[in-house]
């Protein structure tokens, strides 16, 4: 049996009154429906390989360093493309309140856009699934050649009870104390902890190089936003778009996610039209750190399969 995370320890112990308060002021999707062009940040990112573009989203607290065991595989066939979203791994941590799915998806759909990627297709795991749906409904209605396929990986997407450390995060005091108070690496741990199945499988250097993220300027203060901005006031509403989106979509969904259930999976499958379903056993949260061999065969099946769209008009 596992032990429960060392937040929920750190929550007993502080004994501190309130709950986790989710930032509802920031703009819904009717603000963010048709956003500006320009990038006013620019997102860090990296490339390897050539042919089709593949996008890889990381998902919370995480960084591009998430993807080290899927990348050069992919890359053998497809040009893969690795962002760290704002607030995370190299990219900027500005110090304002907008951490939104909606405003990441703004600022992945710009980096698409300035990039020139075409014939692509985007994975998103966790609440980088979140971004990489929000950003698919963008590109579907403005830009609708872009776009070949879409991964879900463990995604948010539809209102849910929230993890207890994202509970915990989001919590006025308790959230800033544990996260300033607490070392980096028995903070990661903790989290590692509750993404994996198996916790022997966490690797040290793993603890290490997320620890060292949370050093970095502002990396606590993001991911104390973010937490507050994980689940968008809106997002039942905003669902409601899944059904208008009909690009080949993959959904892969760990039977054991300690995170976000199984039942989300199976939601998303029923309101994605040209979805399918992919469970696996025995591991957690994360399947591309903890057993990359086991998404690796589905992931490149799903690409291989998808033949370029013909241009508009036929060219």
């Amino acid at each position: 049996m596992k032990k429960a995370p060392a937040f929920v320890f750190l929550f007993v112990i502080f004994s501190l009154s309130g709950c986790a308060v989710m930032d509802k002021n920031i703009p819904g999707w009717s603000q963010y429906r048709n956003p500006d062009h320009e990038n006013k940040l620019q997102l860090a990112s990296s490339s390897t390989g050539k042919g089709d573009p593949v996008l890889l989203i990381h998902g919370f607290g995480a960084s591009s360093y998430s993807w080290r065991h899927i990348i050069e595989p992919l890359a053998r066939k497809y040009r893969v493309i690795t962002v760290d979203l704002k607030g995370f791994g190299e990219s900027p941590k500005p110090r304002d309140d907008l951490y939104s799915v909606y405003e990441q998806a703004k600022l992945v759909r710009n980096f698409i856009l300035e990039n020139d990627l075409h014939n692509l297709h985007i994975v998103g795991h966790s609440y980088g699934g979140g971004v990489a749906l929000v950003t698919s409904i963008y590109l579907s209605t403005s830009h609708p050649h872009l776009q070949k396929s879409l991964v879900l990986i463990d995604s948010i997407a539809y209102p849910q009870d929230l993890p207890d450390f994202i509970e915990i995060l989001a919590t006025p005091i308790l959230g800033p104390l544990v996260i300033y108070a607490t070392p980096n690496t028995l903070q990661v741990k903790s989290l590692l902890k509750k993404v994996y199945f198996n916790d022997a499988l966490i690797p040290q250097n793993a603890i290490d190089h997320y620890a060292g993220n949370l050093d970095k300027p502002n990396a606590k203060y993001a991911t104390l936003t973010s937490a507050r901005q994980m689940l968008p006031t809106d997002l039942q509403q905003f669902s409601d778009n899944y059904a208008n989106l009909t690009i080949p979509t993959l959904i892969i969904w760990s039977r054991n996610d300690e995170i976000i259930p199984l039942a989300i999976g199976e939601r998303l499958h029923k309101n994605l039209p040209n979805s399918r379903l992919v469970v696996l056993s025995d591991v957690g949260h994360a399947v591309q750190e903890e057993k990359p061999s086991l998404i690796l065969p589905h992931l490149q099946q799903f690409l291989d399969a998808e033949v370029p769209r013909p241009a508009p008009n036929g060219k």
